[in-house]
């Protein structure tokens, strides 16, 4: 079966934990994604795009993109 996503907004962690049970109830494998997750997330790639950036202008080393993309 393919993978939904389906984006909620509980108001409390109750909310949250009665999500939860349903989709143990009905047997759906599912997977909790935390806002702040996604936004460190982002984040982290934010900062790698200026990184490249900073490179392309000359204002930083550049380095292999294999060393690089190990940092990430």
């Amino acid at each position: 079966m393919e993978a939904i996503r389906i984006k909620a907004y509980p108001k409390n962690k109750k909310q949250i934990q009665s999500i939860s049970e349903f989709f143990c109830q009905e047997g759906i494998e599912f997977e909790l994604v935390e806002k702040e997750d996604f936004v460190k997330f982002l984040n982290e790639i934010e900062s790698s795009l200026s990184q490249i950036k900073q490179m392309q202008e000359g204002k930083i080393k550049k380095e292999r993109a294999k060393d690089f993309f190990n940092e990430l």
